[in-house]
């Protein structure tokens, strides 16, 4: 074991540095000590489902591998791969993130979703903090600053998710980040696209859609069908997202695909799939062949635009090779016709 990585923000917890003493790799360990580190039972039960889940969920470029879990009396050692580079809100605070730079942030963060949500897996808690982005080059070298690699880390809040999972029972994640369905306890793959449409506007606006007199929850009342959660909830629908910005102007096919993410109705929103898919990511700079590559290795992308029988994409939005799939009748073992299809 080696030095803190930082100070944590829960008492129950610490991550440090590590070196694997088979090879010398560096890794981060985090450790969570016995026993206030879970509220009950049931929490510590739910947690060692989906922490196995994801120990043997394939790998992904843009998702930090998780290598194992040891547990003695004292405490659990969750071993993880060790990111180089640094979150996405101190990126934020010490560079400059030009257009180009933050499609690329988000193309490559939406290609984790995508992964996450083709095996079945939600994050949760998808935020600025949760989301390391390495560089070879900084501003304080003089040189432009290129992205090279985007990883999502702390998978704490994972959770498995399919069309016919329960509500939850409390309300996690962070304030600006959570859709407006997870306060009622509805937490779908649509639920971490709208978080990532809190990113881009932040990458793209330098703020945070909403204002922060919304989020006045105090600790305890983030239990679904608590009146603080409703009154959140009932905030969010009227509330208003400011897209006057010059670079909205500028970049209307941003504003477009922003608009859709950050959605109020969850069935109004993309896929993470069918994002990667937008005419955005396909302008000059854009490499869509990854993009689609890395897509078709998740899963068949023409389906994953399908949720409850609805393609969630607008037709001007969809590749050439979708609209031709459009034209031919649905798979029966989908268990929808062509008179669900809404285009």
């Amino acid at each position: 074991m080696g030095k803190e990585v930082m100070p944590s923000t829960h008492s129950y917890m610490k991550v440090h540095f590590a070196t694997r003493k088979s090879d010398g790799a560096e890794v981060v360990v985090k450790l969570r000590f016995k026993p206030k580190c879970f509220r009950s039972k049931e929490d510590e039960r739910n947690w060692r489902r989906c922490t196995e889940y994801l120990l043997n969920m394939p790998d992904s470029c843009n998702i930090c591998r998780l290598y194992e879990v040891l547990e003695d009396p004292k405490c659990f050692y969750i071993v993880m791969e060790k990111v180089s580079g640094m979150d996405l809100f101190e990126t934020l605070e010490s560079e400059h993130v030009s257009v180009d730079v933050a499609r690329e942030i988000l193309r490559q963060l939406l290609a984790a979703m995508a992964h996450l949500h083709a095996h079945n897996a939600v994050h949760k808690d998808l935020k600025l903090e949760n989301v390391m982005v390495e560089s070879p080059k900084r501003a304080y070298d003089g040189a432009s600053f290129t992205p090279t690699q985007v990883k999502v880390i702390d998978f704490d809040t994972l959770d498995q998710w399919t069309p016919a999972a329960g509500v939850a029972k409390d309300v996690v994640g962070t304030d600006q980040y959570i859709a407006q369905e997870a306060y009622a306890g509805k937490y779908s793959p649509l639920s971490d696209v709208f978080a990532v449409g809190v990113i881009a506007y932040k990458l793209l606006c330098g703020r945070f859609p909403f204002h922060d007199e919304i989020f006045d929850d105090e600790a305890g009342e983030n239990w679904v069908g608590s009146p603080k959660m409703l009154q959140i909830r009932r905030r969010l629908k009227i509330a208003k997202v400011d897209f006057s910005y010059k670079v909205f102007s500028e970049q209307p096919k941003a504003l477009d695909l922003i608009m859709r993410m950050l959605a109020y109705n969850e069935q109004s929103r993309p896929t993470a799939a069918a994002a990667l898919e937008h005419v955005w990511f396909q302008e000059e700079g854009s490499p869509v062949s990854q993009v689609k590559a890395r897509a078709a290795a998740d899963r068949n992308t023409f389906e994953d635009l399908f949720d409850d029988g609805i393609i969630i994409a607008d037709e001007a939005f969809i590749g050439e090779d979708h609209r031709q799939a459009l034209s031919r009748p649905c798979r029966s073992d989908r268990g929808v016709s062509e008179s669900m299809i809404k285009v």
